[in-house]
């Protein structure tokens, strides 16, 4: 089976090789793509990454718990609730785990 699988590989290289060959380039089209890509260079004013780092970065950031986070929190609240014998249910396990990670996460 791994002779086949480097067979398909061999013969998946040589038909790109065969694309890439056959690709024809004109000449003429290749100087002024790359005089526009200079021209195009020299009017952009260059922002310095200080600048670019200090834009993208959020004033507030907001975690929240994952799906599954939240999930296994339930599961061992409602673990310990049924083995102390305390009342409640599934649905407030389930926002009291929503509560705790909250919490812990905008510490």
């Amino acid at each position: 089976m791994e002779e086949k699988t480097k067979k398909k590989r061999v013969q998946k290289r040589a038909v790109r090789k065969k694309a890439k060959a056959v690709e024809p380039v004109s000449v003429a089209a290749v100087p002024e793509v790359k005089a526009e890509k200079v021209k195009a260079d020299t009017k952009k004013p260059r922002k310095s990454s200080k600048a670019k780092s200090a834009a993208n970065t959020p004033k507030l950031i907001v975690h929240l718990p994952t799906y599954e986070q939240v999930q296994l929190r339930a599961y061992f609240i409602s673990e310990r609730r049924r083995k102390l014998g305390l009342p409640g249910d599934e649905s407030h396990d389930w926002l009291t785990a929503e509560q705790e990670l909250r919490a812990e996460l905008s510490v």
